[in-house]
C-alpha cells in the first residue's frame, strides 16, 4: 500500500470530513479553483465518493480515513438493520419517546425513511402515541401493551338425558351419581 503526501490543507479538509460522519465541505474561504483542484485530486486518489449521491454530498472512502491515519468506521449492511430497529423501538419505548430528529441522528436514516419505518411498527400491532413534548417538539411513544380483555367465560349446560329431563319435569332432584346409581 502506497502513502499518500498529503498538504497541510487536504489533510485538513479530510479530517474535519471525517469528523463530520464522511461528509466532505469546503471552507468559504477557499477559492472556486482551489476547490475544483482538491475535489479532482481526492476523486483520483480515490480518497472520496463522486457526488451521484441523493445529497450531493462528496463521502470519505477507506482510503481516505487511511490516508489521514484514522480507521474508517463499519459499513451497515444488512447485519445492522436489526440494531437499528432495536435502536429505534428502546427509543420509542422511553417514557418521553423520541422525535424525528432523534430518531434520524440515531439511525443515520432520512427523513422520509424514518416515518417509513414508523409506519411499519404501527402497522405490524405496535400501538404508536404521537404528542408534542413540553419544548414544542413532537415525540412519538410506543404504548404499552394493554392486557386482552378478560375472556367472557358462560357456564357450562348439563346435557340433558332423557333421565334428567323425566325427572326435571316432575321436580324431584337428580343424585349426585346420576339416576343408576345403586342403594345399598
Amino acid at each position: 500500500m502506497t502513502t499518500l503526501s498529503l498538504t497541510r490543507t487536504e489533510a485538513d479538509i479530510l479530517h474535519a470530513a471525517a469528523a463530520a460522519e464522511g461528509r466532505l465541505h469546503f471552507a468559504p474561504a477557499i477559492k472556486p479553483a482551489s476547490r475544483k483542484r482538491l475535489l479532482g485530486r481526492f476523486l483520483r486518489d480515490a480518497l472520496i465518493t463522486s457526488s451521484d449521491a441523493p445529497d450531493g454530498q462528496h463521502r470519505l472512502t477507506p482510503a481516505g480515513y487511511h490516508a489521514i491515519g484514522l480507521t474508517p468506521p463499519p459499513v451497515f449492511g444488512a447485519a445492522s438493520r436489526s440494531n437499528k430497529k432495536a435502536l429505534v423501538l428502546t427509543l420509542l419505548a422511553r417514557d418521553e419517546g423520541a422525535t424525528l430528529a432523534e430518531l434520524i441522528g440515531a439511525t443515520g436514516w432520512l427523513p422520509h425513511t424514518t416515518r417509513a419505518a414508523l409506519s411499519r411498527i404501527r402497522s405490524g400491532g405496535q400501538p404508536l402515541a404521537k404528542a408534542t413534548r413540553p419544548d414544542a417538539m413532537t415525540a412519538y411513544r410506543i404504548l404499552p401493551a394493554s392486557p386482552p380483555p378478560a375472556a367472557r367465560v358462560r357456564p357450562r349446560r348439563k346435557a340433558e338425558t332423557p333421565a334428567r329431563a323425566a325427572i326435571a319435569v316432575m321436580g324431584a332432584e337428580l343424585p349426585a351419581g346420576g339416576p343408576m346409581q345403586a342403594t345399598a
